[in-house]
């Protein structure tokens, strides 16, 4: 037994596999492989036989993927894959405290490939860009710092409320790099009072 939980990558989400489930949980991969038919109605079915499988149950079968692995003797046995929600129907009925302990590293190994995927998917649909484009963006977002720092620095010195409040709102703007809507009550200001 390993004290590492590996997370798959099948159908562009994570899955597990019912050999790791097997050999994780202290289970014989026949019994497991016997656990996932019935759920799926492949075997004996715990939910009805498979004739009388309702929309309900059929989305069982969309939580594991059937396939194979070679032995040593280099005989074909069958495997299944599972999803998050496949595993989790699955190990419902695993028991006692070890069976606890893989449960919640499993739930862990899951999230981090799905954060992991999540990663990627956002990475592809990002524009490519290049070394002088990305300093150039820094370069802004720097500078729209900078400006939006020194228009809170003078709103914090501005004596009348209203005032105030009309920096804040241009600091605000010059930091996500818009442009205010109503810029009429600040430019017709011919003083602007300073605390002393």
């Amino acid at each position: 037994m390993t004290e590492n939980v590996i997370v798959y990558k099948h159908d562009g989400q994570p899955a597990v596999s019912s050999r790791d489930v097997a050999e994780q949980f202290g289970k014989e991969h026949k019994h497991v492989l016997r656990d996932i038919e019935n759920l799926t109605g492949g075997g004996e079915s715990k939910i009805g036989p498979s004739s009388n499988l309702t929309a309900e149950n059929s989305a069982i079968k969309n939580m594991f993927w059937k396939d194979e692995y070679t032995t040593v003797q280099n005989r074909k046995m069958p495997m299944y894959y599972m999803n998050r929600d496949g595993f989790t129907l699955l190990a419902m009925g695993f028991t006692g405290k070890e069976a606890l302990a893989w449960k919640l590293k499993y739930i862990q190994a899951f999230n981090m490939m799905e954060e992991k995927l999540k990663a990627q998917e956002i990475k592809a649909a990002m524009p490519p860009m290049d070394a002088r484009t990305m300093e150039a963006q820094a370069r802004l977002n720097n500078s729209r710092v900078d400006a939006a720092k020194l228009l809170m620095k003078l709103g914090d010195k501005a004596a009348l409320q209203y005032q105030r409040e009309d920096v804040y709102a241009y600091a605000l703007h010059a930091l996500i790099g818009t442009t205010p809507k109503n810029t009429e009550r600040i430019e017709s200001v011919s003083r602007f009072w300073l605390k002393e």
